[in-house]
Formats: structure tokens, sequence, C-alpha cells
């Protein structure tokens, strides 16, 4: 069973079957065709002193959660210290968190894994005035995977690079070549011309391969070539803009028609893709909901409309309190600012509708690594500790169209799990200082260090 069974998610499946040690590599022998030997399943048993295995139900203390490969097998009581049949030849470790507290990894709906914020400022400080080329951009993002990982993220959605250098790092960390979450990609965001996007010179604006390879585009036609070119690069996902925002002086209202968002959505979902919209404002959001838009990014002026058709129509809200709390690194002149500020208000009347809420931060406008402090900011305007880590768990996993795979310790799921030292039930705080990473059944973080990177097997040479 892959972990992302449709559409191009299952590029993602190497992470669950790469991940493993590289003495655990299949070894040469005589004995099966072709030479190789079957490798040994290796079990890992992890004793929890509390264990939150399906978030929205209660907590169970020492628990042992039984993993077998990169899957988790089982959840029993008490503290095994033998995994149950075990075939001949299986090696077993034990995870000693008896004294933690163990729910499933974290997952992040909004990162843009290839920039932050102090990256920039620095740069200015050295007097390199620059853009940062893809090259520095594919650096960054190997450290700020790594620490997303290292904060319990163990899935992210990264919806906005400018060139192709998260791919190139998914692809990295999915084939064992190097320790990061698993990455979900969109590429670039489409953008209108001379919408919130739109990165293109004014001598360029024009050239149709330039406006291509930007992701801008006008009309359905040009829309929907957008969209498979997204595709032809690996996108796992397509984002675009609908309206501008904190970062940017285009302003709040629709940057788009209503049929170019149709024609991104329908095909995305043709080529087995979700797709997320930035939006602010009420009438780019109900749009853009209208359209079949899979999630609503920061929304921060949503109204009861937009909230009625986003719960009649399943749709979800990813809020990115983050990346407005408090006010916004970029200090660009937008007198919209203040206002959305202030506007919590739209995400306390989407969860007290019922709307799908997702968990996503906008990690980058902000430190990575940081991205536990939204669970604060969700409870501080009315979600409790309970359903802001169902959030950030199944309820993304769902979003992700994971939730078989992911999102809970349950057997048959991908071994994914965190650990802190107290109950974050009781301090949401305590999210910020997960010490326990597991991903894809490898310790990835143990007692508050990572681990060393992950090593790809050698490949044999055949002259």
């Amino acid at each position: 069973m892959g972990l992302l069974p449709t559409g191009r998610l299952r590029g993602l499946l190497l992470s669950l079957s790469c991940l493993l040690p590289l003495a655990a590599a299949p070894a040469l022998s005589q004995g099966r065709p072709g030479g190789q030997q079957a490798k040994p399943d290796h079990y890992v048993l992890v004793h929890a002193g509390t264990l939150l295995a399906v978030p929205r139900q209660k907590p169970q203390s020492q628990m042992t959660v039984i993993v077998k490969n990169e899957r988790i097998v089982g959840v029993a009581r008490g503290f095994l210290t033998a995994a149950p049949d075990a075939a001949a030849g299986a090696t077993t470790q034990i995870v000693d968190l008896s004294d933690r507290f163990v729910l499933p990894g974290l997952m992040d709906a909004h990162v843009h894994l290839a920039m932050e914020s102090s990256f920039g400022r620095h740069r200015a400080e050295r007097g390199d005035r620059n853009p940062p080329t893809g090259a520095e951009r594919a650096v960054n993002a190997i450290e700020y995977s790594r620490r997303t990982l290292a904060a319990g993220f163990t899935t992210v959605r990264d919806v906005g690079s400018d060139d192709q250098s998260v791919f190139a790092v998914r692809n990295a960390i999915n084939a064992g070549r190097m320790l990061g979450p698993r990455i979900l990609v969109s590429g670039g965001a489409l953008a209108a011309t001379g919408g919130h996007a739109d990165g293109l010179p004014l001598d360029a604006t024009g050239d149709p391969q330039k406006r291509l390879e930007d992701g801008t585009c006008d009309g359905p036609y040009e829309c929907r070539r957008a969209v498979r070119y997204a595709y032809k690069l690996g996108a796992d996902v397509i984002k675009f803009t609908a309206t501008g925002g904190f970062s940017g002086n285009t302003g709040t209202e629709p940057e788009m028609f209503p049929d170019e968002m149709e024609a991104i959505v329908s095909t995305a979902h043709i080529l087995g893709m979700k797709v997320a919209v930035h939006a602010y404002s009420p009438v780019a959001i109900r749009q853009a909901v209208a359209a079949g838009v899979d999630s609503i990014e920061h929304g921060f002026l949503l109204d009861d409309e937009g909230i009625r058709m986003m719960k009649a129509r399943g749709t979800w809200l990813v809020p990115t309190l983050s990346a407005s709390y408090p006010p916004p690194i970029f200090r660009v002149p937008n007198p919209e600012s203040v206002r959305l500020r202030n506007e919590y208000k739209a995400f306390e009347r989407a969860y007290a509708a019922g709307v799908n809420i997702a968990f996503g931060t906008d990690a980058g406008t902000f430190t990575h690594g940081d991205n536990a402090k939204e669970f604060e900011l969700m409870v501080r305007f009315g979600m409790p500790a309970m359903e802001a880590i169902y959030c950030a768990t199944l309820s993304t996993a769902k979003l992700f169209g994971l939730d078989k795979e992911a999102g809970s310790i349950e057997a048959g799921k991908v071994a994914d799990l965190v650990a802190v030292k107290a109950s974050p039930l009781d301090d949401i705080t305590q999210l910020r200082h997960v010490d326990f990473v597991m991903k894809s059944g490898r310790v990835a973080k143990k007692d508050g260090a990572m681990t060393e990177p992950f090593t790809y097997p050698p490949v044999a040479l055949s002259f």
C-alpha cells in the first residue's frame, strides 16, 4: 500500500522505503534470483509514558507502539520487550519514552522552504543586493527542512518556491540521501499578470516561455498550460494567488477571473493534484470556493457567506495565523495591513461554524523551526489544545489525501511519531520543545539532538 496512492503524489512513496539504515541494505547472495537476499525485518518498540494515538481520543498511559520497518503494526498496553510474531533473524530496538508524551508526527500545510526573512536581512547587512541564486535557495531549503523536521513536523507542503530548488530537496529526502520531512511541493505559485506572485520584469511580460516558467497566466488556456507545466516539473500540488497580501502592494481584491480559477482547478484535478489558493478578500474566497479549490490559504477577510460555502463544499481553511502575528516582517506600505492583523475573528467564526481547518504557518515569512507557535495562536483565539493537535495531524492528513496512511498512530500507518516532556493538552507550548522525532520508522531526533543525515546506499557499478 502506498503512502500517497493517487496522482503525482505517488513519488513520495520513496520516502517510506528508502529511509533505512545503511546496514540494512540488501546483501548479495546466491539464495534468490538476481542474487539478492531478503533483508531481515527491523522492529522498534516505542515505550510511551502517555500516548495520544488518535487525536480527539483520550490519551493512554504506559503503551508500546510496535513499529516494523517503516510502518506501525500495533499498539499494546504495557511496555513490551519483544516484538510479537517477529520472524527469525528480525532485529529489535527499544526506544524508552516512558517519561514522555508521545503523539503523531506533525504536519504543516503552508511553508516556504527556500526562503526565510532573516536570510534577506543578512544579505542586506553584508551589502549583497543581488537576489539569491537557485543554488543558494537549495542550500537554504536543506537547512530549513532539517530544522522543520527537528521541530517535529514530519510532513509539510511547500506552497511557493521560485525555482526548482525544493523539488531537488524533496527528491533527495525521498531517496534517503538527506534528513528532512516528507515534502509536497507546488513550485512557484501561479498568478495573473501584475498579480501577487507575478515575478516577471516588464521586459519579459510578453515572453511566452518566461511566462510559463514564472507561472504567470491570463485566460483559461494559458492557466491550463501553466498547470500542465507545473505537473511536468513534478509538482505534487498547485498553488495560485487570487489576491494580494502582506508582502505586496497589489491589494486584497480579486486578481483572477472565475474562468481562470476554474481552468486551474479542473486541470489540476484531472492530473491528480489538489489546489491551494492564496486569498484574502471575501469575493476572491467565494469565487475560489465556487471554482472547486481544495484549500483557502490565509483567508483573513473570510465572511459569513464564504464560511457557509466552505462548509457546504468541504473546503479547508489553512489560517496561517503566524504570518500576521506579531506584525508581518514585510514592511511594505500597505493600508490593509493594520486591518488584516486584527482579522482573527475570521478564524474564530470558521472554527465555530465547523469549517474544515488544517494546520499551516507560512514558515519562511518567519523562522523555520518555529512552526509550533501556530498552536499557541490557535488556542489563544478559541480552539482547544486537542483540536489544534487534531488540525496538525489527522485534519491536515485529510487535506493532503493521507489520512489512511498517516496522521495517527494506528496499525498499518507510516511510523511518524514525536514526543515532548509534558502534556501539550495541559500546556500547548510544550510543542515548541519536541525532543524526539521518528519519521518512517527511523529515529531522526533523540534526547533533543538530531541523528546523522541519512546516507543513500551505494550503487554497485557494473563495470
